[in-house]
């Protein structure tokens, strides 16, 4: 990652209240995730589905490599929470001799590292990605096409998984429509 876009993300955290929604694959899947475990949530930002997942009773690694998103987290923290909190600048090597029962990537999409994430999800893990698509662009997410989904490139990022909940959505239905412009995939390996 370049060094200007780490400035990006740490003036970003520090200056941006963020939105402190539940990504909607966990909202709307609860039923599918587990109540136990060691999770990941990679470019985690504030944590805010970090803390979700810690309070099904997951153990949670929250990786992200804004110094300001991981102080954030760190200052929100009580004894209560499991939460670990890592500035980590996410690549494939991260993943080496990793195992987890839950892989969370929201809002982050770095396609080299697609296979590194299947190999870190334990035997009947979970998967899941939630982020914006190229066909549903909107005002708030990327505007570099690196970053968007193709349509139904969830499916590839997941193969050799079974795919247990997927969503696209393309139009807005309202507006407090959270989907809007975006898809989530959860799959289990």
């Amino acid at each position: 990652m370049s060094q200007k876009r780490k400035v990006k993300w740490n003036n970003y955290y520090k200056t941006t209240t963020t939105d402190r929604s539940v990504a909607a694959a966990l909202k709307e899947n609860l039923s599918l995730l587990p109540k136990h475990g060691l999770a990941l949530d990679l470019a985690c930002g504030t944590g805010v589905n970090s803390f979700f997942l810690a309070s099904l009773g997951m153990k949670v690694r929250a990786w992200d490599y804004s110094k300001e998103a991981i102080a954030s987290i760190k200052a929100s923290l009580t004894n209560e929470e499991q939460i670990y909190p890592d500035e980590i600048t996410i690549s494939r090597s991260c993943f080496e001799d990793q195992k987890f029962d839950l892989i969370l990537c929201c809002h982050f999409l770095d396609r080299a590292i697609d296979r590194a994430i299947f190999n870190a999800a334990a035997p009947g893990g979970l998967i899941i990605y939630q982020t914006f698509t190229s066909e549903g662009r909107v005002d708030n997410g990327p505007s570099n096409p690196d970053f968007l989904l193709n349509y139904r490139e969830l499916f590839f990022l997941v193969r050799g998984c079974q795919v247990l909940s997927y969503r696209e959505q393309l139009v807005k239905r309202s507006e407090k429509d959270t989907m809007h412009g975006k898809a989530y995939i959860i799959a289990k390996k």
